[in-house]
Protein backbone atom coordinates (compact mmCIF):
# COMPACT_ATOMS: atom_id res chain seq x y z
CA UNK A 1 0.00 0.00 0.00
CA UNK A 2 0.94 3.65 -0.81
CA UNK A 3 0.50 7.02 1.01
CA UNK A 4 0.07 10.07 -0.50
CA UNK A 5 1.88 13.05 0.75
CA UNK A 6 1.23 16.70 -0.25
CA UNK A 7 3.47 19.47 0.84
CA UNK A 8 2.16 23.52 0.72
CA UNK A 9 5.53 24.88 -0.59
CA UNK A 10 6.85 28.01 1.25
CA UNK A 11 6.66 31.11 0.55
CA UNK A 12 3.57 33.40 -1.60
CA UNK A 13 4.52 30.91 -4.46
CA UNK A 14 1.75 28.30 -2.98
CA UNK A 15 3.23 25.50 -4.90
CA UNK A 16 2.13 22.45 -3.46
CA UNK A 17 4.58 19.42 -4.22
CA UNK A 18 2.88 15.40 -3.97
CA UNK A 19 4.64 12.21 -3.18
CA UNK A 20 3.60 8.40 -3.19
CA UNK A 21 5.39 6.64 -0.79
CA UNK A 22 5.10 3.17 1.06
CA UNK A 23 2.78 3.35 3.95
CA UNK A 24 5.68 2.24 5.91
CA UNK A 25 8.04 4.94 4.93
CA UNK A 26 4.97 7.74 5.60
CA UNK A 27 4.37 6.81 9.13
CA UNK A 28 8.13 6.65 9.70
CA UNK A 29 8.57 9.77 8.03
CA UNK A 30 5.42 11.09 10.29
CA UNK A 31 6.57 9.89 13.60
CA UNK A 32 9.94 11.48 13.16
CA UNK A 33 8.51 14.86 12.66
CA UNK A 34 6.29 14.49 15.57
CA UNK A 35 9.25 13.35 17.34
CA UNK A 36 7.49 9.83 18.47
CA UNK A 37 9.51 7.86 20.07
CA UNK A 38 7.87 4.76 18.92
CA UNK A 39 9.33 2.87 15.61
CA UNK A 40 6.98 0.19 13.53
CA UNK A 41 8.20 -2.77 11.73
CA UNK A 42 7.97 -2.97 8.16
CA UNK A 43 4.60 -4.70 7.27
CA UNK A 44 4.74 -8.16 5.58
CA UNK A 45 6.40 -7.10 2.40
CA UNK A 46 8.03 -8.97 -0.47
CA UNK A 47 11.83 -8.81 -0.76
CA UNK A 48 11.30 -6.03 -3.57
CA UNK A 49 9.43 -3.76 -2.03
CA UNK A 50 11.59 -3.79 1.14
CA UNK A 51 14.52 -3.42 -0.76
CA UNK A 52 12.73 -0.39 -2.50
CA UNK A 53 11.73 0.92 0.51
CA UNK A 54 15.05 0.53 2.35
CA UNK A 55 16.42 2.37 -0.49
CA UNK A 56 14.27 5.14 -0.15
CA UNK A 57 14.89 5.34 3.31
CA UNK A 58 18.52 5.79 2.27
CA UNK A 59 18.38 8.28 0.23
CA UNK A 60 15.84 10.22 2.56
CA UNK A 61 18.53 9.92 5.07
CA UNK A 62 21.20 11.23 3.17
CA UNK A 63 19.41 13.91 2.02
CA UNK A 64 17.89 15.12 5.80
CA UNK A 65 21.87 14.48 6.90
CA UNK A 66 23.42 17.17 4.76
CA UNK A 67 20.56 19.48 5.20
CA UNK A 68 20.73 18.86 8.76
CA UNK A 69 24.78 19.86 8.39
CA UNK A 70 24.41 22.68 6.90
CA UNK A 71 21.75 24.45 9.57
CA UNK A 72 24.54 23.47 12.05
CA UNK A 73 27.03 25.40 9.84
CA UNK A 74 24.34 27.95 9.28
CA UNK A 75 23.72 28.44 12.89
CA UNK A 76 26.88 28.78 14.32
CA UNK A 77 28.11 31.24 11.21
CA UNK A 78 25.16 33.51 13.30
CA UNK A 79 27.54 35.25 15.28
CA UNK A 80 31.04 34.56 16.65
CA UNK A 81 29.92 33.75 19.75
CA UNK A 82 27.33 30.89 18.66
CA UNK A 83 26.46 28.31 21.39
CA UNK A 84 27.84 25.83 20.60
CA UNK A 85 27.16 23.88 23.23
CA UNK A 86 23.06 24.47 22.49
CA UNK A 87 24.03 23.54 18.51
CA UNK A 88 25.51 20.20 19.41
CA UNK A 89 22.81 19.21 22.12
CA UNK A 90 19.99 19.92 18.90
CA UNK A 91 21.99 18.04 16.37
CA UNK A 92 22.12 15.31 19.01
CA UNK A 93 26.11 15.19 18.71
CA UNK A 94 29.01 15.05 20.65
CA UNK A 95 32.04 17.96 20.74
CA UNK A 96 34.14 15.74 18.49
CA UNK A 97 31.58 15.23 16.12
CA UNK A 98 29.96 18.94 16.37
CA UNK A 99 33.71 20.16 15.20
CA UNK A 100 33.82 17.64 12.39
CA UNK A 101 30.88 18.53 10.28
CA UNK A 102 32.07 22.68 11.50
CA UNK A 103 34.78 21.74 9.42
CA UNK A 104 33.79 20.06 6.57
CA UNK A 105 31.19 23.24 5.96
CA UNK A 106 33.53 25.99 6.02
CA UNK A 107 33.90 26.23 9.65
CA UNK A 108 36.55 26.37 11.87
CA UNK A 109 36.60 23.14 14.13
CA UNK A 110 38.37 25.09 17.12
CA UNK A 111 37.51 29.30 17.36
CA UNK A 112 40.91 29.52 19.76
CA UNK A 113 42.96 28.71 16.65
Amino acid sequence: MTTRITFDGPGASGESYTVVVPDDVAIALYGGLKGSPVVIDPADEDFDELIASTSLLSRLIAHLTLSRERHIAAADATSPHANRRAIGIAAAMQPSQLGVVLERNGRPRNRKA
